[in-house]
């Protein structure tokens, strides 16, 4: 054979080899950065999403205390006129704070001065009298607080609301102040992208020089430090306030698989070009297309779980507001509308029978001697009482009457497209079917009755006027021997 055939052939597949181990260390380098673009790309959506699940617990943990804050058990208990507020709903073997998921809740009157804590079973609080004076003092400025606080290098969810009446007064006589506690399994439970997270005592960066990936939320700041050592992902994340005060800083850390996967796979490459350069060059192809493609599909897939994630929560907090929403605009004793429901449809139907000419009527029932029920038998039988009344009177109404508790043992019904004659024959009906409640105490027959006052939206300018004029004929009806129904017509 020729040898300059020979080493002209030599020099070629020196070349080509050449030629080919740049091109294939091209493509490694490539396809490196291409993987380091999509692990950046999961982190950094990794990051956001634990970000706004942070955000959106806080802005959940808000609405938990405006719900509990506008009520009026909560207005009359700072008051001093229902201590039976705590009894109903944090007595002992109660589930309050753990069925909406707080870990604290604190009651102050104007003067910022405690009158009732409670906390979730298990909560474990270094020195709680301290805590609730940190908690006090800390927001003692500001009406409304909705932030993350550190107590004790602990970090917490804080909501802090004024306490109002639910007549629209808008008078505050207190303040709320919940949240739960932001602690590793938490954070963990929330991201589970994240193998390791911790809270570190202090940042890297502050948020006057570093321009690192901020992001704005409506509660707090953000400034994420990003670095890769030993295939890790090293994410320091730290929350400021709006004054650019450090809150605290987590540390989360991740693996970087598809980049160890890739260094392997050319691995192989390389110790095979020798001898397999063209089959080395299709393994690189076939190689490559195969590995962004199941990248793409388990993309595709932590996206589709994310989503069903997201889903769930959603759904979860749907069911939580639904739930909050019935326990705020319900008696918890009768089941009825309570005074701020009762009030709200109340106006509503006035509003709209003024508007349209219609006749709107108004029942406001008393129980008779209800403080006797209580001082001879007990709250117990109290309540039994006021259960057994409002049965009775929601099994002889329609679905479309508003029935309400307004108080004690004050109750009130709104009727629609009916005259004040035709109504007052309802409440005598009412008034019969009272009489016929049957409670035995001690083998006797305890008796129970109610007085009516009966009104109607003619020469009423507003709800309130209606359920004045109502009121007075109660008050008549109870100056008359009781167990009577009264009504403008009485006096003509």
């Amino acid at each position: 054979m020729n040898i300059n055939f020979i080493d002209k052939n030599k020099t070629i597949t020196t070349i080509l080899l050449s030629l080919f181990i740049l091109f294939t260390f091209s493509s490694f380098i490539l396809i490196t950065n291409k993987y380091q673009d999509i692990e950046k790309e999961i982190n950094t959506k990794d990051i956001s999403n634990l970000i706004y699940k942070i955000q959106s617990q806080l802005e959940f943990n808000h609405k938990l205390a405006l719900s509990f804050s506008t009520s009026d058990e909560v207005y009359n208990f700072l008051e001093n006129k229902n201590q039976n507020y705590i009894f109903k709903n944090f007595r002992k073997g109660s589930y309050t704070l753990e069925d909406v998921g707080l870990s604290y809740y604190i009651l102050t009157n104007k003067e910022n001065k405690i009158k009732f804590s409670t906390y979730k079973r298990g909560t474990q609080i270094d020195d709680i009298k301290n805590f609730e004076v940190f908690i006090t003092n800390d927001s003692k400025e500001l009406n409304t607080i909705n932030k993350v606080i550190i107590y004790k290098s602990e970090a917490y969810y804080l909501s802090k609301t004024p306490v109002y009446k639910t007549d629209y007064e808008n008078i505050s006589n207190g303040f709320l102040y919940t949240g739960s506690k932001i602690d590793i399994k938490k954070l963990t439970n929330l991201s589970h992208s994240f193998n390791n997270i911790k809270f570190i005592s202090n940042s890297k960066i502050k948020p006057q020089t570093s321009k690192l990936n901020n992001k704005e939320t409506s509660s707090f700041k953000t400034i994420i430090h990003k670095e890769i050592k030993n295939n890790l992902n090293y994410n320091e994340i730290s929350f400021y306030n709006n004054h650019k005060d450090l809150i605290f800083t987590i540390r989360v850390k991740s693996i970087i698989k598809n980049i160890n996967h890739t260094k392997e796979i050319s691995l192989i490459i390389f110790l095979g070009l020798a001898s397999i350069a063209i089959f080395i060059l299709l393994y690189i192809s076939t190689s490559y297309r195969r590995e962004l493609k199941l990248q793409q599909e388990s993309i595709a897939l932590k996206i589709q779980e994310e989503a069903k994630e997201l889903k769930t929560k959603v759904q979860e907090l749907e069911k939580a507001n639904k739930k909050l929403y019935k326990i705020a605009h319900t008696d918890f004793l009768t089941k009825t509308m309570n005074r701020r429901s009762f009030f709200t449809h109340a106006q509503n139907h006035f509003n709209f029978a003024k508007k349209n000419d219609e006749i709107l009527s108004v029942i406001m029932i008393d129980i008779d001697n209800f403080k006797k029920f209580n001082d001879k038998y007990g709250h117990s039988v109290g309540d039994k009482v006021l259960i057994l009344f409002a049965d009775k009177i929601r099994n002889l109404i329609t679905e479309k009457t508003i029935f309400g508790r307004l108080g004690g043992e004050e109750f009130a019904l709104i009727v629609k497209n009916t005259n004040l004659e035709d109504t007052i024959i309802k409440a005598e009906k009412l008034k019969k079917s009272i009489e016929e409640i049957k409670l035995v105490i001690d083998q006797e027959r305890v008796k129970i009755t109610a007085s009516f006052g009966v009104s109607d939206n003619s020469n009423c300018n507003n709800i309130d006027e209606m359920l004045q004029q109502a009121d007075t004929h109660l008050y008549n009806a109870k100056e008359s021997g009781k167990n009577v129904v009264r009504s403008r017509l009485n006096f003509c």
